[in-house]
């Protein structure tokens, strides 16, 4: 092959490197062109897409990311009493129950309004399932009284009525010790969920007030009680007023305290107690029971 074929393939090698090189500059210029395009679409729709949560699709990291609100919240809306009283009254139950009554325990044991539930102290070493984890007590109704019998130790028998709540309330209550070990009768008002407030009297004849407050027991007040009536087959008279910040008590028609406290303001359920302690039995009839406005 002589010069000038040579110079001809030379030429013709080096026209085609150069169409080679030509044609990948076009191509490489194009994802730039695809940048632009994304980035100038980023700016008008949200970077996310929420998919349809129905979807049969399997859901993909993106579809779980929710996308950016494109409105302004509204504003918090200002609570007012009378919203708040609204909404109360939309939450009542309606029932039949009387508000104010007296309760003398005539006929069948009233359960539907009133509930029981108690507290009760055990050793440590007691299991769940044993039977000394079972308090050993029974209500009955008969012959126009509510009969306790508490046969553990340490048993506290709340009952509470249930179909009212009650921020201002008087309570007035008759009770009968049936044996000679000793108890305590106590009233209570303004049940809620984070406390209440506890008027006690032991059958020794002495006196507490006290707020039980989340995880904080305070004694309110404190004494003894001179116009109770001592022994078995004795009767008393109790009462409990809730009003306002002042908390009284009352027995034998004396009054025995009267205590300011605020911290539990709100309504709540109303009740009483029957308690044992160390001796056994604990046997006491309730006579009557009246919930009163507070004059």
């Amino acid at each position: 092959m002589n010069k000038k074929v040579w110079l001809a393939v030379v030429i013709l090698i080096l026209l085609s490197l150069a169409c080679g090189l030509s044609g990948g500059d076009k191509e490489a210029e194009e994802p730039q062109s695809t940048a632009e395009s994304v980035s100038e679409s980023a700016r008008e729709t949200p970077q996310y897409t929420v998919k349809n949560v129905e979807s049969t699709e399997a859901a993909s990291p993106t579809a779980e990311v929710a996308a950016a609100p494109t409105q302004e919240a509204p504003a918090q809306e200002v609570m007012t009493k009378e919203t708040e009283d609204a909404m109360a009254k939309s939450l009542t139950v309606e029932t039949d129950a009387p508000i104010y009554f007296l309760e003398e325990f005539d006929g069948e044991i009233n359960d539907i309004d009133w509930e029981t539930v108690y507290s009760f102290w055990v050793d440590e070493d007691v299991e769940e399932g044993d039977p000394e984890a079972v308090p050993d007590y029974s209500i009955e109704q008969r012959r126009g009284v509510l009969r306790f019998e508490l046969n553990s130790p340490w048993l506290y028998l709340y009952r509470n009525y249930l179909p009212h709540t009650y921020q201002d309330i008087r309570i007035d209550m008759e009770v009968e010790n049936k044996a000679i070990s000793t108890n305590n009768i106590s009233l209570f008002c303004r049940n809620t969920d984070y406390g209440w407030y506890e008027f006690i009297a032991t059958s020794g004849g002495y006196y507490s007030i006290i707020r039980y407050y989340e995880d904080e027991t305070q004694e309110l007040a404190a004494g003894g009680i001179k116009s109770i009536r001592f022994g078995a087959d004795r009767k008393n008279v109790f009462t409990a007023i809730c009003k306002g910040k002042n908390l009284t008590y009352i027995v034998n028609d004396i009054e025995i305290a009267t205590v300011k406290d605020e911290e539990i303001p709100d309504a709540g359920l109303a009740g009483f107690n029957v308690s044992a302690e160390e001796y056994l039995p604990v046997v006491a009839e309730v006579n009557w029971i009246s919930f009163s406005d507070p004059q």
